[in-house]
């Protein structure tokens, strides 16, 4: 068996890189896959949090017990105070105002996901 593999090896010297030339493709297709993937996981949608306004800190937030009308619903955005272009509603200022959240995870990250991983094990098998 040894004796094969040698004649092998010695009649095509190249065969000794190949391990190397598929570990920087991996390593390629990681990073370009993460690179990806936080771009995609970023995007979150317009209409993931309410664009209107609210008149105190507890109704735009929620309070222990009673989630806001920014924190209803996963993933969480954050409140904000709008100072600058508050707008008066029945008599009383609302300023609260909420920010979309850091990220969003759909379909299409674990679409992404999947292709990930059948891609890996396609690159381990060859």
């Amino acid at each position: 068996m040894n004796k094969a593999a040698t004649i092998f090896v010695r009649q095509t010297p190249l065969i000794v890189i190949t391990p190397a030339v598929q570990a920087i493709v991996s390593a390629l297709w990681v990073l370009v896959w993460a690179l990806s993937a936080a771009f995609m996981v970023s995007q979150v949608p317009a209409d993931a949090v309410p664009t209107g306004a609210y008149p105190t800190y507890a109704e735009a937030y929620g309070t222990d017990t009673v989630p806001g009308q920014c924190t209803g619903s996963w993933p969480t955005g954050s409140v904000w105070k709008d100072e600058e272009n508050c707008e008066l509603i029945n008599g009383t200022y609302a300023c609260w105002r909420c920010a979309p959240a850091r990220y969003s995870l759909d379909w299409r990250f674990a679409v992404s996901l999947f292709i990930f991983l059948w891609n890996n094990a396609s690159n381990i098998a060859i």
